[in-house]
């Protein structure tokens, strides 16, 4: 009878311990799938851009791509012509951050199991243990409430508060939600209804109302020389140092629009574009480290190189333009899009220790004389010559855009 019922016992036993380890090979499947996702999202970004970008110019009457690159924008986005970028407004609306349940659902609905019962609550979670890049943090950020590009007076941008990764989980979800529908047949566009999140934001992709929308600021560096031509300057984003956009030319220097600190002024002081231009050129350009918004000391813009940069945009031999802003299609993220032009002797002043490496890449800048970076030649055979199928939307539609205005740009 003993051994009846030590028998039973250990085949129960068996049985629960079998049971467990079916359980957590389908949770080690599940976290081994969503890497390889990451992986094909990595490997097919720009190639997923161009498909989103169809999809979504298809979908919405007026949205269309910025000189057939996959960078969008519609006439809402933008001013009748490139304005100085002290003529755009930033003012701070406070308010709680959107959250529509709809898209809410949809995000959640490919994350990947953290146990058998559960899946992970969010996409940044997911990320931060089963594929965390270097670059990875919650920082505080300005959340787009609302933008007025044509208002009397210069165009209006409205602020307000959240975090970085309100826009990882929404924006790397969609991303990723359009790798997964197209993996079995990639060069074909999928039906809406595979990709739910992103149909749920196919009337309106930018949803002010509806999701978090946290933009970046992308600026392309132009080199003036004193015969009036121009240079131009690139960021080849590093393998697992980023979140967005690995091993793709990206504009330099670009950020997000955030605070510089957590000091309760920060974030009334800090709304402005053009403090965030000089610390990404501090931090990309520099190497400085990141300006990353978890101390309470806030920056002192009158000390070097924030001194130069600002002298430099008084007496005119530097000059920053803004073009709009644009919408990324494949992550639907919304980038600022800015021009700064340089003197040539400025530039080799403010930027005569630049780095060829920093936190998120490698400064792709041309032949260096003496030390100092002269960039590409900002003509229309460079840009056309550039490999298409690893160039950023941003990156691909301000380099479009400068040689359009090039006149006005290097005038």
């Amino acid at each position: 009878m003993g051994l009846a019922i030590l028998g039973a016992a250990t085949g129960v036993g068996g049985a629960y311990y079998g049971w467990r380890a079916l359980d957590q090979d389908a949770v080690e499947k599940s976290h081994a799938a969503f890497r390889k996702e990451r992986d094909d999202l990595r490997e097919r970004y720009v190639e997923l851009c161009e498909t989103a970008a169809d999809m979504h110019t298809a979908a919405r009457a007026g949205l269309e791509r910025i000189g057939g690159t996959s960078l969008l924008w519609e006439p809402s986005m933008r001013p009748p012509a490139p304005l100085p970028l002290s003529s755009v407004t930033a003012e701070w609306r406070p308010g709680a951050p959107p959250g529509d349940p709809a898209i809410l659902r949809a995000a959640r609905r490919g994350l990947p199991r953290e146990s058998k019962w559960q899946r992970y609550e969010t996409y940044s979670s997911a990320l931060g243990v089963l594929a965390r890049p270097a670059l990875f943090e919650n920082r505080p950020s300005f959340r787009l409430v609302a933008a007025d590009w044509h208002a009397t007076g210069g165009p209006r941008m409205a602020f307000s508060r959240a975090r970085y990764f309100d826009l990882v989980d929404q924006n790397e979800a969609v991303a990723h939600e359009l790798a997964h529908a197209t993996r079995a047949a990639p060069h074909r566009t999928p039906a809406w209804r595979r990709t739910p999140m992103r149909r749920l934001m196919a009337d309106d992709p930018l949803s002010l109302t509806r999701r978090v929308v946290l933009p970046s600021v992308g600026t392309l560096t132009v080199r003036r020389t004193p015969d009036g031509e121009g240079t131009f300057f690139l960021l080849l984003r590093g393998k697992g140092q980023v979140a967005t956009g690995e091993d793709t030319y990206g504009p330099l220097p670009a950020g997000m629009f955030q605070p510089a600190s957590l000091s309760p002024l920060a974030h009334r002081e800090d709304l402005d574009l053009w403090r965030t231009l000089m610390r990404e050129y501090n931090e990309e350009f520099l190497g400085a480290p990141d300006a990353i918004g978890d101390a309470g000391s806030q920056v002192d813009y009158s000390q070097p190189p924030y001194d130069h940069m600002e002298s430099a945009l008084a007496d005119g031999s530097l000059r920053v333009w803004c073009l709009g802003m644009g919408l990324e299609p494949l992550n639907l993220a919304v980038c600022i899009l800015t021009v700064a032009v340089f003197d040539a002797a400025a530039f080799d002043t403010i930027f005569a220790r630049a780095v060829e490496q920093n936190d998120e890449g490698k400064v792709v800048g041309g032949l260096r004389s003496r030390g100092t970076l002269t960039g590409l030649p900002l003509t229309a055979e460079t840009v056309a010559d550039l490999p298409k199928h690893r160039m950023s939307s941003p990156a691909a539609g301000l380099l479009h855009l400068a040689v359009q205005h090039r006149a006005l740009l290097l005038s």
